[in-house]
């Protein structure tokens, strides 16, 4: 029918009216009941998996095969043959270009071939109605839309599919579950393994360093009697002759018996590293003039491992140690120091007047007598350079908790001495420029919450600082008289 221009509308709808009547289109469509099941031998991914010869099908049975797998029975049931391969590859590539498979279907029940074999393939009363429009050019594109929207809906599961697949995703969410709890439990399983295995590494570590500090502890015990015994003379010696009966051991300097020893344990168990003193040292260097001027001398008094001594000589300056622990000067001397086991006062009054640039002396004047500290403080002050620096670092009892308890982990501490008293002393004794400096506070997590002013102080005397440095100088040398008619 071709669409003349004269026509008016009423003529030309009709003329369709007519033209569609001449097509014996039918009313209803025939039911589409659900697909009989496949065969249980049949595999829809398998092109060989074949349908049952009969003379009535639903177009729902073809459906779930592949691509060549569904030619392959639409020739079998339709046709009564195997596929050509010319035919096959035609299909083929019909199918990927986005041909509908019941659209074959039909081509293929409506051959002449498929006549004298009389299948019928239910389920394609569209598929047919969309081919005779086609051949009404007015309404072939409202056709297409028609068709295009039957067929979304059409190739939705059916109720019986959709029952089959929710069944199907259960399943494999059940197994999936149950393959979760295996690998939990087997995770679970893991764990405490790995938590056992834990413990018994975090035992076997704490084992382990009690052992490596009873084996120091001996090893200082070793050093000490062997200094003792290097100190006797051959009639003494323990190895000497056998008629001659040892004396006594005699005490170190730093105490009876073998307090030396202990005390070396004691501070490598307590006082920390080598590396963490260290760090904790560095900040004094920039309190010392600097090792250019008139002398680089320091002396150090009790000077322990050390640690201050490598710093000074790393930094310029010419040092000397004093300590009274004979194991600790025998451990600075191994490491190229200049240490001496002497008594300081006698050693500072050897030295010439301003010889020195500094005297420093970290934890050790809570172990002497006031008297003592004071003879210190007071000769100190003849051999200091004009500028030169004396340093007292000492625990804080500011701190309750230090002046209360920690202070008396050490044996062989005295008394804590105030700030007040400090700063008194170096002003008696002629010092200049005299400051406290307070150190070491406690960190964040030990402090009591709270931000009010009570908080505020409870937390100062409970977690300030632990430690306490006296920094006093001596005065700067006066200008010459020259100098002073020069500045005139």
């Amino acid at each position: 029918m071709k669409k003349d221009a004269t026509q008016t509308p009423e003529q030309l709808l009709a003329a369709i009216r007519a033209e569609a009547a001449t097509l014996e289109l039918k009313t209803q469509p025939e039911p589409e009941p659900v697909p009989a099941p496949l065969p249980e031998s049949a595999d829809a991914g398998d092109a060989t998996a074949l349908l049952p010869r009969k003379q009535r099908y639903h177009y729902r049975e073809f459906i779930p095969f592949s691509e060549e797998a569904f030619i392959h029975n639409a020739f079998h049931c339709i046709l009564r043959r195997e596929p050509d391969p010319t035919g096959l590859a035609d299909y083929l590539a019909r199918l990927r270009q986005g041909v509908a498979r019941p659209t074959i279907l039909l081509e293929l029940s409506r051959c002449e071939e498929a006549q004298p074999h009389g299948v019928t393939i239910r389920g394609l009363f569209a598929y047919r109605v969309f081919h005779k429009l086609q051949r009404v050019r007015v309404v072939r594109p409202l056709a297409r839309r028609a068709f295009s929207l039957y067929r979304r809906i059409s190739e939705q599961p059916s109720a019986d599919e959709i029952h089959q697949f929710r069944a199907s995703i259960l399943q494999q969410l059940s197994s999936f579950a149950g393959r979760i709890r295996r690998n939990e439990q087997s995770q679970a399983a893991l764990l405490d393994q790995s938590s056992q295995q834990q413990n018994r590494f975090t035992a076997l570590q704490q084992q382990y360093q009690q052992l490596n500090q009873r084996f120091a502890n001996i090893n200082h015990k070793i050093a000490y009697q062997q200094q003792q015994w290097a100190r006797l003379s051959p009639r003494e010696h323990p190895c000497g002759q056998a008629e001659t009966a040892p004396p006594a051991t005699p005490s170190p300097p730093g105490g009876d018996g073998d307090l030396a020893a202990f005390y070396v344990a004691f501070e490598d168990a307590c006082r920390g590293s080598r590396e963490a003193i260290r760090a904790k040292l560095q900040r004094w260097l920039e309190a010392l003039p600097p090792p250019h001027q008139a002398s680089n001398r320091v002396l150090d008094i009790g000077c322990g491992r050390g640690e201050w001594l490598q710093l000074l000589n790393e930094a310029g300056y010419v040092t000397t140690g004093i300590d009274t622990n004979p194991l600790m000067v025998s451990s600075c001397t191994a490491q190229g120091l200049n240490v001496l086991d002497t008594d300081t006062l006698a050693w500072l009054k050897q030295q010439p007047d301003a010889s020195l640039c500094a005297i420093t002396a970290f934890h050790v004047i809570e172990h002497i007598p006031f008297a003592q500290l004071l003879r210190w403080t007071t000769e100190a002050r003849r051999v200091l350079q004009p500028g030169g620096v004396l340093i007292y670092e000492t625990p804080n009892p500011e701190n309750i908790l230090v002046g209360s308890h920690t202070f008396y982990h050490d044996p062989t501490h005295r008394n804590p001495i105030t700030p007040t008293l400090l700063a008194f002393l170096a002003e008696y004794c002629g010092y200049d420029q005299t400051e406290l400096v307070r150190l070491h506070p406690y960190p964040d997590e030990a402090r009591v919450s709270g931000s009010d002013p009570l908080t505020e102080r409870v937390n100062g005397h409970l977690c300030g600082p632990q430690d306490i440095a006296l920094v006093a100088r001596t005065p700067a040398a006066a200008p010459a008289a020259d100098e002073e008619v020069v500045t005139a």
